[in-house]
């Protein structure tokens, strides 16, 4: 079977290069979208900055990528961002940037993505939303509510396009993901107790596979402490 060709966002983090390497010994082939072109080895993947939240960009992007490495087949929306702040500090300028991270990003590619998926009839789009988009969070409510607002647009995209052949996928961090940013963060806490962004790696890139037959729409992943 011919490689296939997944398309990631916020690939330069870490996350993104955990998905990064195991995606690419799983065979698939790469388009990576980011506001800067991601270090490190790239493995010949398709490479381009751009703002996610500008449309017409994103849509010129997902147009040259498709006309030059083929269709995209799945879509990991990792591209986010995190603030903490107590509610009563929390303006709606900071609301806003939140929604902007955590959801005008994704909302951006999936636009451009949609009408060429549903046309082919088959595609995957995955989003990373958090633990506190189920349980809310302590100093977390502007991130709490964007990333609940990500689980919602996804659930409602998958109505809309599911019996197209285009279904979403939900996975949901319950925990803190261990990032040298979290560590400098968090010096105080125990990693031990954190999840390993590479065995998250892994369950994205099962619900990138899963075959015909079976699908994921929404998944929990758990610290194993």
């Amino acid at each position: 079977m011919e490689s296939p060709i997944v398309l990631v966002t916020g690939a330069g983090g870490a996350l993104g290069r955990a998905v990064r390497e195991r995606l690419t010994r799983d065979g698939a082939r790469l388009v990576l979208l980011d506001r800067r072109a991601p270090s490190g080895d790239t493995h010949g993947s398709w490479t381009t900055a751009v703002d996610l939240l500008d449309e017409a960009a994103v849509a010129d992007a997902v147009a040259r990528a498709e006309d030059e490495v083929g269709p995209v087949g799945a879509a990991l929306l990792l591209a986010g961002g995190f603030a903490a702040a107590p509610a009563a500090e929390t303006d709606l300028a900071k609301v806003r940037g939140q929604l902007d991270l955590n959801l005008a990003t994704a909302a951006s590619v999936v636009r451009a993505l949609l009408p060429r998926m549903t046309e082919r009839g088959e595609g995957t789009i995955i989003g990373v939303a958090a633990g506190q988009a189920r349980r809310g969070g302590a100093r977390a409510a502007a991130y709490a509510a964007s990333k609940a607002a990500l689980a919602a647009y996804l659930r409602a995209v998958d109505e809309e396009t599911a019996s197209r052949g285009v279904r979403t996928v939900t996975v949901f961090p319950m925990g803190t993901l261990d990032t040298a940013a979290n560590r400098e963060a968090m010096p105080g806490a125990d990693p031990g107790r954190w999840i390993d962004p590479a065995r998250l790696a892994e369950v994205l890139a099962f619900a990138v596979g899963i075959g015909p037959r079976a699908r994921l729409r929404e998944v929990e992943v758990h610290p194993d402490a």
